[in-house]
């Protein structure tokens, strides 16, 4: 019954907090989540999918991981972590007699952070290894060139909502009929400098006012 009552008396102590998605995604309020102080919330992980943001149908094997680095009164904002096809989806792509080519490359947008991409092509017919290695040099070459050109933000953004892999698409093409190219998985190893401070921002009081 004590321990009852002392879970029940924790829970009264945690606070609601309003939980934002990254800049770049307008940073709409993505959830609520519960914790006794502000810093715990630093570094947590929330996973959502890119359906619940957009609420386009298409979007719901996209998952996305954010990470809460700044918090500010009941306010908890996040930086990109991670994103992935969920696997039910991925194999639904690959079909008999044809052939999947994954290309995994680290990439350095233009204001700093690294991220490692993993492209998905998928032919309409079973291809030669050659022709293979022919796909993920340009896959890789295009990733580059976007890289020199977009920042951070933008880079997720233009991986995310499919504009780089439609551009991988019609390049790749050229080498092997291709039936899809999709982003397996986008995950940061090194987040430019304006998300790397991780604090919790105190509100300024209030100056008393005198009669």
């Amino acid at each position: 019954m004590s321990s009852a009552k002392s879970l029940v008396g924790k829970w009264a102590l945690k606070k609601w907090f309003i939980v934002h998605a990254p800049p770049s995604l307008k940073a709409v309020e993505i959830g609520e989540v519960p914790a006794d102080s502000p810093e715990k919330l630093l570094n947590r992980t929330i996973e959502v999918s890119l359906f619940e943001l957009t609420r386009d149908l298409s979007h719901i094997p996209v998952k996305l991981k954010f990470q809460i680095y700044r918090v500010e009164g009941e306010h908890a904002y996040t930086r990109f972590k991670q994103q992935e096809l969920t696997r039910d989806y991925v194999k639904s792509l690959v079909r008999r007699g044809s052939s999947k080519i994954v290309t995994i490359h680290d990439v350095t947008p233009t204001d700093g952070g690294k991220l490692r991409v993993q492209i998905l092509a998928v032919t309409a017919h079973r291809c030669k290894t050659s022709q293979k290695r022919a796909i993920r040099a340009i896959t890789r070459q295009r990733l580059d060139e976007y890289s020199k050109i977009l920042d951070f933000d933008t880079y997720i953004l233009a991986l995310v909502f499919g504009s780089i892999p439609q551009d991988v698409f019609i390049h790749a093409k050229k080498i092997y009929p291709l039936r899809k190219v999709e982003v397996l998985k986008i995950k940061v190893l090194d987040w430019p400098e304006k998300y790397k401070a991780v604090e919790v921002v105190k509100p300024i009081p209030v100056a008393a006012t005198t009669a």
